[in-house]
């Protein structure tokens, strides 16, 4: 009996580690400059360009879109999928599940009434030139403007 009760026990403690124990996880780095495709939450169209660079053990994403209209995100990569939070006006939320080198995404935010919207990020065989900003008219502070 006592054999019984001790091949047992090593059998559940055996089989209590292996579940415990995870395969290592393969860091596929998903740094890079993307193109993106998306829905609006009024069902029209959007298109822009991603950044996503890793930061540690983290992602910095940056959303470019029309209308000189910047957001920035950070992320979490776990296995094949990222999830970034980001503000975006309001709080908002979107879940990437790799496809190859695509991201494919879903997304939602605040005052979307739990409506869940979607997005694609393509890698961009080269990353845009970014066009020079225009200079502004520098101005000589007003006399009254500086005091030390």
């Amino acid at each position: 009996m006592a054999r019984v009760v001790g091949f047992i026990v090593a059998l559940a403690v055996t089989v209590g580690v292996a579940s415990f124990a995870q395969e290592p996880e393969t860091r596929t780095d998903i740094s890079g400059v993307y193109g993106c495709e998306g829905k609006n939450p009024d069902g029209s169209p959007y298109k822009g360009i991603v950044r996503i660079a890793a930061v540690g053990d983290t992602y910095l994403v940056r959303w470019s879109l029309p209308n000189d209209v910047e957001v920035l995100g950070v992320g979490i990569l776990r296995r094949d999928t990222l999830s970034v939070s980001y503000f975006g006006g309001t709080p908002a939320i979107v879940v990437y599940k790799q496809d190859g080198k695509r991201l494919i995404g879903e997304w939602t935010m605040g005052g979307t009434e739990g409506a869940v919207f979607t997005e694609t990020l393509t890698p961009m065989a080269e990353p845009p030139q970014s066009e020079p900003a225009p200079e502004r008219e520098r101005r000589r502070p007003s006399p009254g403007g500086i005091r030390l």
